[in-house]
């Protein structure tokens, strides 16, 4: 196959697929790779091209495949099995590497395809030291377990086969269970009955000849499944047996077998003790942001070692009376008894924020982590442990709302705001299920002419009771919540079918914009989501904006140029939104492929009583048109305003002075008006 026609069908074919797949020169050099290798490099498609495995998944790696690829490149198909120690964290990969071969039977090129097998051979140990716990337990209890299947002995420990007479468990193998006991109340064998007893009954019964203090025990009945079929597993219990001591059955329930620390109920019963004691506490409720990023795109393995190695940093770092809780997912609980001063938990905080945001190394690179911290203090936030975590998570959402990766003191007022933002929660979701949201559109003008140049589609939700709802207040219920990708499809889907419909009629000229949540496009997933919604929908992708805040893409810049070529090449149009108020790095300008920048309303409102706000906004508009961007300037609410944008030579102008948003079929029948007008 010509290189042309590899480097095309190549990611077409793989890039949906989870594991690596690449094809190497003979220099062992990356031809073509496939998304797999972007997500984990943090490098584009274009930049990885040239480079090779000992740079991008390390020396051990490609030390371990290189024999693998001469042999390949002689024509040989092979495969095998590589494990990487960076004496840290053990990672396995499965590799298969195939030849390409021309007609005249020459390699030139091979095809690799990698997999991360890590979290199988951990599932694998995991299950093996299981089986051995378990048999362990099997051969430590104090109580008799055989495991039946029709009343004959499949699996049985030791003191099963004391109890029942025999000198080794061995010997009880492939007996009938039901001709070796007698059941106390008949005075006769169990015999085909022992099946059928009433499960988890306790009866007594004994072996022959009679009963004696010695030989009576009580028996029941669990059912099982024994390599698909079912079984029964039988437990004879004497009056007599030791028990795990209590204490030590507390330790084991309350603590999380993944960090060693406290669980939910072990951390609730600890800060249920000091509250009875009367211990002055400070509480902190700790929420690693963004954390399912991480198991999303490394994988469930990668994410247990984070929460592990954040376990280990919290234990250095807090006092040896902190409690220590992982409270469940991504979210520890921190209690300081007896405060020194009133400071404590704001300086362990910024302590705990400074540790968290240390690099961890995960699978060859490092990742940058940040935390959010709600912060309660007992007598003060609550009298009890319920309405501590409550509140302590209630301040934990609201340093979220805030911005992340910071810490907030709870107060009264969150609870009121708490409860508000539930309601909304769950009355949005009613309205995402029952299709009650509307897409509204602002329309855009021609700044040289005024006519309708495109528009920009905003949701708007009516509810049954309260009527409009403000998108200030439901937006970020909606990122909080994890409902605002589900939100964004759903506008998506009908502008793409709006817009369809509107262009067929020649109704609009212009692009329509759609809103793109940092959430939306943190995740890989949305390239796919768009373009079968483009094949779907028959959407002309030139038609289409898709508008980004500053903040949305500098959050992960590798990982945001890597989607915006992704949607440049399906087609669409890019804009920068609210330009100016965020990061104002004016080196992303350059190097993310945008076609469109917006002006910012915080410029436009003071343009006609701040001289230097012209040289600013003038100043903007060339160095958008310097890099061949259009400029859109929002929130004109004024002819003044609109006429000195004009005369700076603005391409669009957006605001209430033209056209508030409105529904659908309030513009459809403007747009008709103004098309008939034009005939």
């Amino acid at each position: 196959m010509p290189t042309e026609q590899l480097t095309y069908w190549f990611p077409l074919l793989t890039d949906n697929s989870p594991f690596l797949f690449a094809v190497l020169d003979k220099s062992h050099n990356y031809l073509v790779v496939n998304n797999r290798y972007c997500e984990l490099s943090g490098y584009s498609r274009e930049e990885l091209v040239g480079r090779g495995d000992k740079e991008i998944l390390g020396q051990a790696f490609y030390q371990t495949l290189a024999p693998y690829y001469e042999r390949a490149f002689n024509g040989e198909a092979v495969e095998g099995e590589v494990v990487l120690d960076d004496n840290r964290h053990e990672t396995s990969m499965h590799f298969s590497i195939t030849p390409l071969k021309n007609d005249n039977d020459e390699v030139h090129y091979v095809v690799l395809h990698s997999a991360d097998t890590s979290e199988r051979q951990m599932l694998v140990k995991s299950l093996e030291e299981l089986e051995h716990q378990l048999n362990q337990l099997h051969d430590a209890s104090s109580d008799g377990i055989c495991v039946v299947e029709n009343n004959i002995v499949l699996s049985v420990n030791q003191r099963a086969a004391k109890m029942l007479g025999f000198g080794a468990a061995k010997d009880l193998l492939g007996e009938d269970l039901g001709r070796i006991i007698f059941d106390m109340q008949t005075q006769r064998l169990l015999g085909a009955q022992l099946s059928q007893l009433p499960l988890s009954e306790a009866r007594r019964c004994y072996i022959g000849p009679e009963a004696t203090p010695d030989t009576t025990f009580l028996l029941s009945l669990s059912d099982i499944t024994m390599l698909g079929s079912p079984a029964k597993l039988v437990m004879l219990r004497t009056p007599t047996d030791n028990r795990l001591p209590q204490g030590q059955i507390d330790q084991l329930v309350q603590t999380d077998a993944l960090t060693g620390l406290n669980n939910r109920h072990g951390f609730t019963r600890k800060l249920e003790k000091l509250i009875a004691s009367n211990t002055p506490l400070v509480m902190l409720y700790l929420d690693i942001d963004n954390f399912k990023n991480i198991n999303d795109s490394l994988g469930h393995h990668i994410g247990d070692r984070v929460l592990q190695e954040i376990s280990q940093r919290l234990r250095q770092l807090l006092p040896e009376n902190a409690v220590i809780g992982h409270l469940g997912g991504d979210e520890f609980g921190i209690l300081l008894q007896n405060p020194e001063h009133d400071r404590i938990g704001d300086l362990i905080s910024q302590q705990i924020i400074a540790l968290v945001s240390q690099p961890f190394n995960l699978h060859h690179f490092s990742k940058h982590i940040a935390c959010s911290i709600g912060l309660v203090t007992y007598p003060g936030n609550g009298n009890d442990a319920r309405i501590l975590l409550q509140n302590a998570d209630t301040a934990m959402y609201e340093a979220k709302n805030r911005g992340r990766n910071r810490l907030v003191k709870f107060d009264e007022s969150m609870n009121k705001e708490a409860r508000m933002r539930l309601w909304l929660e769950i009355e949005l979701q009613k309205a995402l299920q029952k299709n009650g949201l509307e897409v509204w559109y602002q329309p855009k003008v021609n700044a040289k002419d005024f006519s309708i140049d495109g528009a920009e589609a905003l949701v708007r939700w009516k509810h049954p009771v309260e009527g409009y709802i403000s998108p200030a207040q439901f937006i970020p219920v909606a990122e909080r919540s994890g409902l605002i990708e589900q939100l964004g499809r759903v506008v998506m889907r009908e502008v793409f079918t709006t817009v369809c419909e509107w262009k067929k009629q020649g109704l609009l000229q212009g692009r329509v914009a759609i809103n793109l949540s940092p959430q939306q496009f943190g995740n890989p997933k949305l390239i796919q989501f768009i373009d079968k919604l483009r094949k779907s929908t028959g959407i002309n992708p030139s038609d289409i904006t898709f508008e980004l805040t500053e903040s949305a893409m500098m959050n992960d810049g590798d990982h945001a140029i890597q989607m915006l070529k992704a949607i440049k090449k399906l087609g669409f149009a890019l804009s920068i939104d609210d330009f100016g108020t965020g990061y104002s790095s004016l080196s992303y300008l350059a190097r993310f492929p945008l076609d469109e920048l917006k002006v910012d309303r915080a410029f436009i409102k003071d343009i006609e009583s701040v001289p230097k706000q012209v040289t600013l906004i003038e100043n903007i508009i060339n160095l958008g048109k310097s890099l061949n961007m259009s400029v859109v300037a929002e929130g004109v609410e004024t002819h003044q305003q609109a006429t000195l944008l004009s005369n700076l030579n603005c391409d669009s102008i957006q605001g209430f002075h033209f056209f508030r948003p409105q529904p659908k079929h309030e513009l459809e029948a403007l747009l008709l008006k103004n098309s008939r007008r034009s005939a």
